[in-house]
């Protein structure tokens, strides 16, 4: 692959239904050397809430308990943590949250869905990362249904850039 030319990076975590949060880690190491001058570009990203590999009907759409209502929130950062953090933290990439509602009396996908995400496309050049390692993390409340193993599912764009040995080191001490 030429510098330059985009592919994708993959990455799932699974809340459930814990109200716990969860994270997974996405290894940049084969794209990311800061000494090395590399730096990885993420142009964009796609993500979906799905049932989980284990889940009553794997990779279709998340159920939720009858007349509940809940939310899931996941982000993409440059170091690992142990909550959500805000768009204010300097190691945050991109997050988004879905609040959902299921007004009929068994478990059911929700009829009432409101998202909203914060991704690098919405930015004029995308998010330059220059760590090796990124965190997926996520964390859904307890009127998901159990039987869905609630996950969210993630797709980079991404390409491979040069800077200087300076500059890429400046940016990952900045991202940690």
């Amino acid at each position: 692959m030429a510098k330059g030319e985009s592919f994708f990076i993959r990455g799932t975590v699974t809340p459930d239904d814990s109200n716990a949060f969860v994270q997974t880690t996405i290894d940049l190491s084969a794209y990311v050397s800061a000494l090395g001058k590399s730096i990885l570009k993420i142009h964009s990203i796609e993500g979906e809430w799905a049932q989980g590999p284990t889940g009553a009907i794997p990779n279709g759409a998340p159920f939720m308990d009858g007349n509940a209502a809940s939310e899931a929130v996941w982000q993409l950062t440059t170091q690992s943590n142990t909550g959500l953090v805000g768009l204010d933290d300097r190691t945050t990439i991109a997050k988004g949250q879905v609040w959902a509602r299921n007004p009929d009396s068994a478990a059911n996908a929700p009829c009432d869905v409101y998202q909203d995400s914060h991704m690098p496309q919405h930015y004029s050049d995308g998010f330059l990362v220059a760590v090796e390692d990124i965190y997926l993390g996520a964390r859904a409340g307890t009127d998901w249904a159990s039987t869905s193993n609630l996950t969210y599912n993630i797709v980079l764009e991404c390409s491979v850039m040069t800077m200087s040995a300076s500059a890429a080191m400046a940016l990952s001490l900045s991202q940690q």
